[in-house]
């Protein structure tokens, strides 16, 4: 599905077309796609909320990509199964990378926009910067974890949780299911705060379940982009505690009332290969689960336009 300029979903921008497939360079694998896992942060990139210089242009989306190992001038072997999420690569060098720390890597390049992505029957992918899957683990769900899973991994992380700290998760949808489900498999109790995705929490088997919150929490996750929520956050949890904001939104003003006593307000930048293949191994032995709808790679823009109405419970995944 290749995309030639920004425009709005609706016009169906994503065209399903063949072309010159990925030259295979030293230290790549080349992947056949099984799966790629449908984040709203392409919608931002075929939108143009993300501006993006016209030389990145044609490209493929897509940086929750699965699949099978069919080239490789590397270590890892034909017919290994492997994926990557947003982060392609870094430099390796730098302060950032020589401390673990490469998703802050100044010269990190980006699937699905430095580098073609998911969005295809076959990908070239930098071998140091992909994890293997476990063999017990299916590609379809296995795919939103390389986004989605590690966003709520890094997010839930940052709030050192303590047993039965009561965690309140603002927005209940592809993030926020995995995000209520590693909350209570690291002792917490999640509290799903949502007006309309309870189904999603109680699959998820959320401790609470409420359409605003309840009490105050020792700590707060915001998966939903909305300014207003995250000062609801801000003044639901205890003083001293942390609120988390993964999501994306253009800006977030809080009234310093909100936040006074010493509450903590941070982001997080996703995509450390530690962090990747945490929560693959989380998903492997902990039965964390996937909540995924199929749909063929050609009907992208369908996907993205149901995406962005919010029709979408849980994560849509391309398959060839």
């Amino acid at each position: 599905m290749i995309l030639e300029k920004q425009n709005k979903i609706e016009n169906n921008p994503l065209k399903y077309e063949d072309y010159e497939g990925p030259e295979l360079k030293h230290g790549q694998v080349i992947v056949k796609v099984q799966a790629n896992g449908v984040c709203h942060s392409d919608l931002h990139i075929i939108e143009g909320d993300f501006p993006l210089p016209p030389e990145l242009f044609p490209l493929i989306p897509g940086h929750e990509i699965v699949g099978e190992v069919v080239e490789s001038k590397s270590d890892i072997q034909i017919g290994e199964r492997v994926g990557i999420g947003w982060f392609y690569s870094a430099c390796g060098k730098c302060e950032y990378c020589i401390s673990g720390k490469e998703n802050l890597c100044p010269y990190a390049t980006v699937t699905g926009i430095n580098h073609k992505g998911g969005y295809s029957e076959y990908v070239a992918l930098d071998s140091t910067y992909v994890s293997r899957i476990p063999d017990n683990l299916n590609s379809v769900e296995t795919a939103p974890l390389f986004c989605a899973g590690i966003t709520a991994y890094s997010a839930v992380r940052r709030l050192n949780i303590a047993p039965n700290d009561r965690i309140a998760v603002f927005g209940i949808g592809g993030l926020g299911f995995y995000g209520l489900q590693l909350i209570r498999l690291m002792g917490g109790k999640a509290c799903a705060i949502t007006t309309s995705h309870k189904d999603v929490a109680e699959k998820a088997e959320a401790a609470e379940i409420t359409d605003k919150p309840s009490g105050h929490y020792d700590g707060a996750i915001v998966f939903a982009p909305n300014s207003k929520i995250v000062q609801t956050a801000a003044s639901s949890v205890k003083s001293g505690k942390t609120i988390v904001v993964p999501a994306v939104m253009d800006k977030i003003e809080i009234p310093f009332s909100s936040f006074m006593w010493e509450k903590n307000i941070t982001s997080v930048a996703s995509g450390l290969r530690k962090e990747t293949r945490a929560i693959l191994d989380i998903a492997s032995s902990e039965g964390l689960i996937s909540m995924v709808h199929k749909s063929k790679l050609s009907s992208a823009n369908e996907v993205l336009n149901n995406l962005k109405q919010g029709k979408v419970k849980g994560r849509e995944v391309l398959v060839p």
